[in-house]
């Protein structure tokens, strides 16, 4: 008797933990491309201000929070593919509670995600906060170039390169970090979004200066992580674009201060 298609899938956990990312990324970016639909360009909502990079009053926190927990899911979980990949090959000795144990790594991976996302979208809502004593006040190409010089200079930091080699290199971070347990496999998925966010804070911060929720900017910027921890050579390439990132940046400050 053959295999029905759901059971044929189930029997297959790399297929189905790949089917998952990819679900829930798709269903991410779904969501985000509904809700940019309801904030036009110029609306004076904080929705719309969130989309612009604009001022985001206090009360809309929680909002402004899920917004970044959906972007976090939608550029940064595919970027977790390999990692959560090698982790359902190595528990392959867990059968009866693997899906568990994959679960759980892969959620630990976007709790730390999620805290990331409430810390960016707080200093975001603060920054709106102190228009008055003169956050605000640099000129906004001025404050996007200084953005700009500090997320490529990152990208040449010893701390960035640490980061991404452990990124690159999932079944080391396994060998060395591995615990047991669904309970175990949450502390490993925490423990390598950590590491995630030490290499990926600054471009994913650069949606300030592009503005939350631009999906042109958030589709590029997270093809270039994607790209940055698994394709060949892609390691150089980050670095080539940090520097223009940087030499950008010095140039928009130029240009507003000449």
């Amino acid at each position: 008797m053959t295999a029905t298609a759901p059971a044929a899938i189930l029997d297959r956990p790399r297929l189905l933990a790949l089917s998952g990312v990819t679900m829930a990324s798709l269903a991410a970016w779904v969501a985000l491309g509904l809700v940019h639909a309801a904030a036009p360009p110029g609306g004076l909502d904080w929705l719309a201000a969130l989309c612009r990079g604009a001022a985001v009053p206090v009360a809309a926190l929680p909002g402004a929070v899920a917004i970044w927990i959906l972007m976090s899911i939608a550029m940064m979980l595919p970027t977790a593919a390999p990692a959560i990949d090698i982790y359902v090959r190595l528990s392959r000795r867990i059968e009866s509670r693997r899906g568990a144990h994959v679960a759980g790594f892969a959620g630990g991976y976007l709790a730390a995600w999620a805290g990331f996302a409430a810390v960016a979208s707080t200093l975001q809502v603060l920054a709106g906060l102190r228009i008055g004593d003169g956050l605000q006040a640099l000129p906004q190409a001025g404050l996007a170039g200084g953005l700009l010089i500090l997320a490529g200079a990152y990208q040449l930091t010893p701390l960035k390169q640490a980061c991404l080699s452990k990124c690159r290199n999932p079944l080391a971070f396994f060998m060395s970090h591995w615990r047991e347990g669904t309970g175990g496999a949450l502390r490993m998925g925490l423990h390598h979004g950590a590491i995630c966010i030490g290499c990926c804070w600054a471009l994913m911060g650069l949606m300030l200066v592009f503005g939350t929720m631009n999906l042109a900017w958030m589709a590029g910027l997270g093809l270039l992580m994607l790209l940055e921890k698994t394709a060949p050579g892609a390691v150089g390439l980050g670095r080539l674009l940090g520097l223009a990132m940087a030499l950008a940046g010095a140039a928009l400050i130029a240009t507003e201060f000449t």
